[in-house]
């Protein structure tokens, strides 16, 4: 990259990344030709399709390769975009390195980090071995769609192995969602459904009405929910131990992966021993070092002792806009606009149920009483407003 201008660098193209590379250049680019400036965002994958996808693929309205959008057209809107992986972040130089064997580095002004979480089933005894299905693999989830479907009977167990984990109610929408396929293929009768978290309430996030809420859908469809069973190890192709000392039978497993930071962040100096995520001003976004902003699922953004901010895209986009704001007034040097640029804690999403409806939860974290949560029932309207989020978004980041 030229020496001339501003240098912002963005690590990671998911929801906040390419929210922050298209507001800056959108914003910047308003501004005098004086101002000098170079955005370019970093990302190992060569294209980007949303994790709700995952969920439709499973239900057979899409397919993965069918779903996943060119990185490269940010290009058409004048961002700069590179297809390495991150390997090194320097903040006393100001640098960051890519590419695993040429070890290039670029240097930078603004650094915003959004590179989202790792995932670790090596940690979860057996699981890999015995032929679990990774939920947040979209490739594992075609497969995963032709072996519910190829299930005669039986039982399909579902396992929140950890938290914090992406996209909370993700895991409860995949049981309602394999209900929904099961009846239609004829089967449901024959084959139960169990989910399992480590969790008391389904939705510790989201308050205990919510949660209710939650299992009452569930106990609708006959779903059995089970609190308070963290995953131990699976023995072997049919059993499950948990920490409880409870052992199940099971003849599919789905399992939601253990969450970690990138090993990159771990190796960079931007995180503790004692922290597993990048601290960051609640409000701000700012790391402890200069210029350097961290949003989305790689952080942890503590409400109170018991909740933190879920690691949704929502979140990572609506950071996305305050970090991109405060970028651009301090390039202006406005100091009166950056200082009220503020994360308000608010966010939403969808939670489809089957049968095209989907319920709608919103939640505003930084409410003066506490966190607040909103559950609307499942209706036909809001599986319109899932599908229309995805399209306005992907034509907002990449294809307009």
């Amino acid at each position: 990259m030229s020496s001339e201008g501003k240098r912002i660098l963005i690590l990671g193209a998911g929801f906040g990344g390419l929210t922050a590379a298209n507001l800056l250049q959108k914003n910047l680019s308003s501004l005098s030709p004086s101002v000098e400036y170079q955005i370019c965002i970093i990302d190992q994958r060569d294209y980007f399709m949303m994790g709700l996808v995952n969920l439709w693929i499973l239900s057979g309205i899409r397919t993965f390769k069918d779903s996943k959008i060119a990185l490269n057209r940010l290009e058409n809107k004048g961002i700069r975009y590179l297809n390495h992986k991150v390997t090194g972040i320097d903040v006393a130089s100001k640098t960051v390195t890519i590419g695993e064997s040429s070890n290039l580095k670029l240097r930078y002004d603004y650094l915003i980090i959004a590179l989202g979480t790792e995932y670790s089933f090596e940690e979860v005894k057996g699981f890999l071995e015995n032929g679990g299905f990774n939920l947040y693999d979209a490739e594992q989830v075609t497969k995963l769609r032709e072996r519910i479907l190829s299930l005669k009977n039986g039982r399909i167990a579902i396992c929140i192995t950890s938290i914090p984990y992406k996209c909370p109610p993700a895991p409860y929408e995949t049981s309602l969602l394999i209900n929904d396929i099961l009846v239609k293929n004829g089967t449901r009768d024959s084959i139960d459904i169990d989910i399992y978290t480590p969790t008391p309430i389904s939705l510790p996030v989201a308050g205990a009405k919510v949660s209710q809420d939650v299992i009452n859908l569930l106990n609708h469809k006959h779903i059995d929910f089970h609190p308070l069973h963290k995953i131990k190890a699976v023995l072997n192709m049919e059993k499950i131990e948990f920490e409880n000392g409870n052992r199940v039978n099971y003849d599919l497993l789905i399992g939601i992966p253990p969450h970690k930071v990138p090993e990159v962040i771990r190796n960079s100096g931007l995180i503790t021993h004692e922290q597993n995520w990048i601290n960051v001003d609640k409000f701000s976004l700012r790391t402890d070092f200069e210029n350097v902003f961290a949003i989305g699922d790689v952080t942890e953004i503590k409400v109170n002792e018991n909740v933190a901010i879920p690691k949704a895209g929502v979140f990572a986009e609506a950071q996305a806009k305050v970090v991109s704001q405060q970028i651009v007034d301090d390039i202006k040097n406005d100091k009166n606009k950056y200082s009220s640029s503020r994360f308000d804690g608010k966010g939403f999403c969808f939670m489809e149920v089957g049968n095209e409806k989907a319920g709608y939860i919103a939640v505003d974290f930084y409410h003066e009483d506490g966190p607040y949560t909103l559950f609307e029932p499942p209706s036909d309207e809001s599986y319109k407003k899932k599908l229309d989020f995805e399209r306005s978004k992907l034509n907002e980041w990449l294809l307009s």
